[in-house]
């Protein structure tokens, strides 16, 4: 063990950590600093310095499912909420895909514009050794079969498609976060809330504090990934997880390579496996 590590351990106990959330330091001022300011923990009607900041919503936007009934021609909204600053812009994979679901959602997708420039023409699979590669063929059917699809960037992908969504009327909120979920006096889903901004890192409200907004909506779809912290309380809240096989995860590595132009291949997709894994 270190002795950067050693120190560490004995200025802050074990024992002590995990109550570090609900601890708090005073100021030279005499005023608290909390290491933890969230309303959940500190409400803020009983923080003297949060008295008389207006505490209104900026707006209260009625969320609805948008589902385009020509036949009833009935007006609805549908509201996106992404914390990234640009629809996209936290999808950093590269993938190939199949065009399928695609051309069901917007058929004429080619005319449009989206980023499929680069169809696959050629799969190769080798199993790998510390010095040699031996080829493997990959018969039609299987998953690593890629004939026909089209090796994408997901980020510009799912940015076209913010842009698609808007066109059709789809409001867009990006670079904000959910931060709760609101419920109705039964218990039902009523909703998320916004963060607020403008709050200094002491808990106190800033002269630029503004309340987050409350969007409220008969269909909230929750699309976190994998075990959103939202998704995490319903989940406890309705038992969700019950007679559920655990939770299980892999690792993935992401490399970049820069190749040789003169070995460059357009629409070649490489599988390996065995060494050094």
């Amino acid at each position: 063990m270190s002795s950067t590590l050693r120190l560490c351990l004995q200025s802050f106990p074990i024992k002590r950590i995990s109550s570090m959330r609900w601890s708090s330091t005073t100021t030279s001022a005499g005023s608290p600093r909390r290491l933890t300011t969230h309303y959940t923990i500190h409400p803020r009607d009983k923080d003297e310095r949060w008295k008389g900041t207006n505490m209104n919503s900026i707006a209260k936007t009625a969320i609805q499912l948008k589902q385009l009934s020509k036949s009833k021609k009935r007006e609805v909204r549908v509201c996106v909420i992404e914390k990234a600053s640009t629809i996209g812009a936290h999808i950093l994979s590269g993938a190939c895909i199949e065009t399928r679901a695609l051309d069901e959602l917007i058929h004429d997708w080619k005319i449009k514009g989206a980023p499929l420039n680069n169809p696959i023409v050629k799969d190769q699979f080798y199993f790998l050794t510390e010095n040699s590669a031996m080829s493997i063929p990959i018969p039609k059917g299987l998953p690593m079969y890629n004939h026909g699809n089209h090796i994408v960037s997901l980020g510009k992908l799912v940015t076209w498609l913010g842009q698609q969504a808007e066109s059709v009327g789809v409001e867009l909120y990006p670079a904000t976060a959910a931060s709760e979920i609101l419920f109705h006096d039964d218990g039902s889903i009523k909703g998320l809330g916004t963060n607020d901004v403008g709050i200094a890192k002491d808990g106190s409200p800033k002269c630029s504090f503004a309340r987050g907004m409350e969007l409220h909506a008969k269909c909230t779809i929750f699309a976190e990934g994998c075990h959103g912290h939202l998704t995490k309380q319903l989940c406890k809240r309705f038992n969700l997880r019950k007679d559920s096989t655990p939770q299980t995860y892999g690792i993935g590595l992401k490399e970049i390579w820069e190749v040789d132009k003169r070995k460059h291949q357009p629409g070649l997709v490489v599988h390996t496996a065995g060494w050094p894994l």
